[in-house]
């Protein structure tokens, strides 16, 4: 079971980004836009700090491409992650 523990859609309502939590304490950041495309992004590390994981959903999902947004704040606060497609 994962329990959603922050999301955000964008202005237009077009894209979403969300974190999610399993019951082992594994999280992962949802990305999904309405033209279909769906990402998972797993936190590889379960010592970050959820805030740290809020900022960069909030700076993500303001920026003109929300998914490299994403990317970039997640690695500008040093977020260790693996893609799952």
């Amino acid at each position: 079971m994962l329990k959603v523990k922050m999301a955000y859609h964008s202005k237009n309502g077009h894209e979403f980004v969300g974190l999610r939590v399993n019951l082992g304490g594994e999280m992962q950041v949802v990305y999904d836009a309405l033209a279909g495309k769906r990402r998972i992004v797993w936190i590889k590390s379960r010592a970050i700090k959820t805030t740290l994981i809020d900022e960069a959903l909030r700076e993500s999902i303001v920026s003109k491409n929300v998914f490299s947004g994403l990317v970039t704040a997640l690695n500008a606060r040093s977020i260790e992650v693996d893609y799952l497609d």
